[in-house]
């Protein structure tokens, strides 16, 4: 059904009598469409506090733990240590997309710079889990909630496209290009580990042993949360499809089918609360930051255009 309304606008649009008169020359154009984001697979991982042997990477947080109770000697790193990548995987979103065009035709040719604005809304939640050692938090007494979300994923997009248009004895003009270009991508990530308030399921410390018990209160009910507006610019590419109609003598409409896909996006940022205190780790503690990358921020769209020429 979503292809019934395109598909009657190209057979009007051939129907309609009339020569085919080309517009050589320069043209503005804008454009304005719905966009649809397929499913995202996320990796996500990051620096944290990190034993280099068994000892839990939580005992070695300076924050939590200045003493270093339960904790031999040299048992943990001094710097923050790389963790992860974690796989999880988003749903599609939905959306619209906005832009406007410069171009010049000449002939059955046509090139052209063009700004191009998306937005679509995921507004979907998972559950992150480590494919190497098949950790499954949901699985994790001492951890109430986990889940992370993406919300809406946003461009801005700068494009060179170049095209072909057929000739058809018409007015009616079908043509096929590709664009490539730059793009800053946005994707509104939310990340939430929420520790359990039960004492019972907490076993970060020895409850039997040297302040074992006290050790563990601390972590109840701690969380690590984040809400993230994560940003990269990205080599950008699309492959193109339309039909433009002459309704004037310097104005065309019409419509196009796109892919806009991408690079591989990675963005980072700061904890709000990393298990309830600021985003840092080491000794002395420094700042840490925890990445969000996925191949999947590309796009199919379809949307109306007008241009004028002069």
């Amino acid at each position: 059904m979503r292809w019934c309304l395109p598909s009657a606008l190209a057979l009007m649009l051939f129907a309609l009598p009339g020569r085919a008169r080309a517009q050589d020359g320069w043209y503005l154009g804008m454009q304005l469409g719905a966009a649809a984001a397929p499913g995202m697979d996320v990796r996500t991982g990051g620096l944290d506090d990190w034993s280099s042997s068994d000892v839990s990477s939580v005992r070695c947080d300076m924050t939590l733990n200045p003493d270093r109770v339960q904790v031999e000697p040299g048992a943990c790193s001094d710097v923050p240590q790389p963790w992860g990548p974690l796989e999880e995987s988003f749903g599609g979103g939905r959306g619209i997309l906005a832009g406007m065009v410069l171009g010049y035709r000449m002939r059955s040719l046509r090139v052209e710079g063009e700004y191009v604005y998306r937005i679509a809304a995921h507004d979907d939640v998972a559950v992150p889990h480590d494919p190497a050692t098949n950790y499954d938090p949901t699985r994790d007494a001492s951890f109430d909630v986990v889940r992370d979300a993406v919300d809406n994923v946003a461009s801005h997009s700068a494009f060179a496209n170049l095209y072909y248009h057929f000739r058809t004895g018409s007015k009616a003009a079908p043509y096929v290009g590709m664009g490539v270009g730059f793009s800053r991508v946005t994707v509104e990530y939310r990340t939430l580990w929420h520790r359990t308030r039960t004492i019972e399921n907490v076993r970060i410390f020895d409850p039997a042993g040297e302040r074992g018990e006290e050790m563990n209160s601390r972590l109840l009910g701690a969380n690590t949360i984040d809400r993230a507006r994560l940003s990269d610019s990205l080599l950008g590419y699309q492959a193109v499809a339309g039909l433009d109609y002459q309704v004037g003598g310097q104005v065309t409409l019409g419509f196009n089918l796109r892919w806009m896909g991408f690079a591989e996006f990675n963005g980072e940022s700061e904890y709000d609360r990393l298990r309830g205190h600021a985003s840092v780790a080491g000794n002395p503690p420094v700042p840490v930051t925890y990445y969000v990358r996925t191949d999947d921020v590309g796009f199919l769209a379809f949307n109306l255009d007008m241009k004028s020429h002069f």
